[in-house]
């Protein structure tokens, strides 16, 4: 199994990387199917239709090829274990993994909490009818301010960086989503935590990006003052 990916060093301090595959690319081959485990495996013939298991196998071996790069050693050898909320977890490198129809992304950095989402642009009606439910009463009261031709990107904006905070704090959704609120500002995009959640929006770095018919969304945590670089990498499995 052939791949592209940069170096085997994990990234710089100062550097977070956002690898990303199209699904449809990827040839399935005996050498990938061997990098599931036997759970895996199982669970990957309970996909139906076809093409989410296809999108269950590329995002298992992007993770395993992208963390074994990492740590400079075979796909086969990455032992996860899994945080007392479930998140999946390496030593020494931090990393969330995303994938939805027609996109796989894993996002890592060596010292930093990263978190990220992706959704299709389509996805914005189903957004936009969940939204009580979903978003912040602010975010709520902003949304429904914007002009009708910008809710359903602003919808699906919200969501993405939501999912990508809740996955950087490793707690998925035991994390309240009334709790915080994105809101965009003059100033830029600030997020905004309850007291209860133990937490500072300002020690959080949020990028979005259109990619294609997607939108991603990354949440990385670093010191105030300190940005970290966001590279985007294609990996060729």
């Amino acid at each position: 199994m052939k791949t592209t990916l940069p170096s085997g060093k994990a990234p710089h301090l100062d550097t977070a990387r956002l690898y990303w595959v199209r699904p449809e690319t990827f040839i399935e081959t005996p050498a990938a199917l061997a990098l599931l485990t036997a759970d895996e495996r199982a669970q990957h013939q309970r996909f139906i239709p076809p093409g989410k298991r296809r999108e269950y196998l590329v995002a298992r071996v992007l993770a395993r090829t992208v963390l074994g790069n990492a740590l400079n050693c075979a796909p086969e050898s990455v032992h996860f274990t899994t945080n007392p909320w479930g998140r999946p977890e390496v030593e020494g490198l931090h990393f969330n993994l995303t994938h939805t129809d027609g996109l796989v992304t894993l996002l890592l950095s060596e010292h930093h909490e990263v978190g990220v989402d992706t959704e299709l642009l389509t996805r914005a009606p189903k957004l936009l009818e969940l939204g009580p439910n979903v978003f912040a009463p602010n975010e709520l009261k902003d949304l429904t301010a914007l002009p009708a031709d910008r809710r359903a990107q602003r919808a699906v904006t919200l969501w993405t960086l939501k999912e990508s905070y809740i996955k950087a704090r490793g707690m998925g959704l035991a994390l309240a989503l009334d709790g915080f609120a994105f809101r965009f500002t003059a100033e830029g995009l600030q997020l905004e935590v309850e007291p209860g959640l133990n937490d500072d929006g300002a020690r959080w770095q949020f990028q979005t990006l259109t990619f294609g018919p997607h939108l991603i969304s990354t949440a990385i945590h670093h010191p105030p003052g300190d940005p970290v670089t966001l590279e985007l990498l294609e990996a060729r499995l």
